[in-house]
């Protein structure tokens, strides 16, 4: 097979074109794609656990652990322990938090609408709709 013709050489390309699109865009804010991916899950709902950010955004939770160590250090997010269980911990949201998500979420709105330019609507559908059919290929059965 032709390595230009090959799915994993062709996504492998484009997703790193686009994620190294996305990180120029936001080196300005002082955070990455997955940063701001996380911050979107809490905007989205807080509160919620490591373990279902994880899930959220297909990550593992080591990598969860990582994202939420940086961000914590940036002021954005609190650790909240439960009194019951030292154990369990819920993440939320600071306002400084809030208003970079606010910030970067148009940040990131503009970088979609340019990487996608050219795509109409009924295109990009059916370019979700092939990513899906791809994703769903390579479950293990």
């Amino acid at each position: 097979m032709e390595i230009n013709s090959c799915i994993n050489f062709i996504l492998s390309n484009t997703q790193n074109a686009v994620h190294n699109y996305f990180k120029r865009q936001l080196q300005d804010y002082d955070i990455t794609p997955s940063q701001y991916a996380l911050l979107h899950c809490l905007y989205v709902q807080d509160g919620l656990t490591p373990s279902q950010l994880a899930q959220a955004l297909r990550l593992d939770t080591s990598s969860i652990t990582g994202i939420l160590g940086r961000l914590e250090k940036k002021g954005l997010i609190d650790r909240i322990y439960s009194q019951e269980d030292r154990r369990s911990v819920s993440i939320h949201l600071r306002d400084e938090g809030k208003a970079l998500w606010a910030l970067v979420d148009r940040v990131i709105e503009e970088a979609n609408a340019k990487i996608t330019a050219g795509l109409d609507e009924e295109h990009y559908q059916q370019f979700l709709s092939a990513l899906k059919i791809i994703e769903r290929n390579t479950a293990e059965e």
